[in-house]
């Protein structure tokens, strides 16, 4: 499986809800559907980015495509910018039949999960503390490392 990584700057770059809104620009393009999904989870994911729940965690998206997995970076990494990357991606990947996984902090896990219920079926919250789903399991057994796709085919 081909995996592709961003990692955009939030706190204190930009607030938390502004790192979603950027977040969302990348993964569902202006006049994309999906938009009004992911623009209805903006209070949820931002208190999950002001958590710094995607600072070590990936938010995995899978769909079209190759899996996207974002992260966030807080403080001084995010003001150096060092490790950022927010280039647009070359495909949408929350065309067809797409879903994310998004981190939470243990003890919000239950007030996330049903408030991202609320917002849509493919969205879902995961406990950051534990494996996750079938995507991380064989992320895990794969011995293919993670990769950005696009600056390999750049050269």
């Amino acid at each position: 499986m081909t995996r592709v990584r961003r990692t955009f700057a939030a706190t204190p770059v930009r607030s938390a809800a502004a790192t979603w809104g950027a977040i969302v620009d990348t993964i569902a393009p202006l006049g994309a559907n999906e938009r009004a999904t992911l623009t209805s989870a903006t209070g949820v994911a931002a208190s999950l980015i002001a958590a710094e729940a995607w600072g070590a965690t990936p938010v995995i998206v899978s769909g079209v495509g190759p899996q996207l997995r974002i992260y966030c970076s807080y403080g001084e990494d995010a003001i150096l910018g060092e490790d950022t990357n927010e280039e647009s991606l070359s495909w949408a990947p929350t065309e067809g039949d797409w879903r994310i996984e998004m981190p939470c902090p243990p003890e919000d896990l239950e007030w996330v999960k049903a408030a991202l219920a609320d917002c849509s079926a493919r969205l879902e919250a995961v406990d950051m503390t534990t494996k996750r789903g079938s995507a991380t399991l064989e992320a895990a057994a794969s011995p293919v490392p993670t990769i950005d796709v696009e600056a390999f085919l750049r050269g």
